[in-house]
């Protein structure tokens, strides 16, 4: 790996897209052939005005990559021009659709709702918890479903899923000030 494409990806993470930009752009001089320097061009582009889509598909690169699942990357690269919204559907919506209707459980927001009536995270959450899975389709929802099971007192239930999250998303601050609040608790 180039010394310019490790300085994207490290400014990626980070959040400073407009340098990462730089550093993948000065990679693809090097080679244009680069997959990964055009992704991660892209996505630094992408990310200066979706950011957690942005993030979001360059983890899902980034975990892909190197797989027999690589070609989506390219698949990734040719979507480019396309919205946002397209790639995501492209990647996840069926797969995601039939997981969750395939699965006995409640939709994210709709559980928010349960909780405004029942008045706390804790009631709503203890009423479902054996009988109804919570179906979460995106990353924010997740953070917050975490955040709010750590506030409740499941502590250990947060640790299981956080457990799985950072290996996902390993240099996610927010994530990781999870995992120290878990512990602490």
């Amino acid at each position: 790996m180039s010394m310019n494409l490790s300085l994207g990806i490290d400014y990626f993470y980070k959040g400073d897209f407009e340098k990462a930009l730089f550093y993948f752009a000065l990679a693809l001089q090097e080679d244009q052939d680069s997959v990964a320097a055009r992704v991660g061009a892209i996505l630094s582009d992408m990310a200066t005005q979706r950011r957690h889509e942005a993030e979001a598909l360059f983890e899902y690169f980034m975990l892909t990559k190197d797989s027999e699942n690589g070609d989506i990357v390219e698949e990734i690269v040719d979507l480019a021009d396309a919205s946002i919204e397209s790639i995501f559907e492209k990647i996840d919506s069926k797969e995601l659709e039939h997981a969750m209707n395939e699965e006995n459980g409640i939709e994210y927001v709709d559980f928010i709702k349960l909780v405004a009536q029942r008045g706390s995270f804790k009631k709503a959450f203890e009423d479902i918890m054996f009988s109804t899975k919570v179906l979460i389709s995106n990353k924010d929802d997740f953070v917050d479903f975490l955040e709010q099971l750590i506030d409740s007192g499941f502590t250990e239930m947060s640790i299981n899923y956080l457990e799985s999250a950072i290996s996902m998303y390993p240099n996610d601050t927010k994530l990781i000030s999870l995992v120290e609040k878990a512990i602490k608790f």
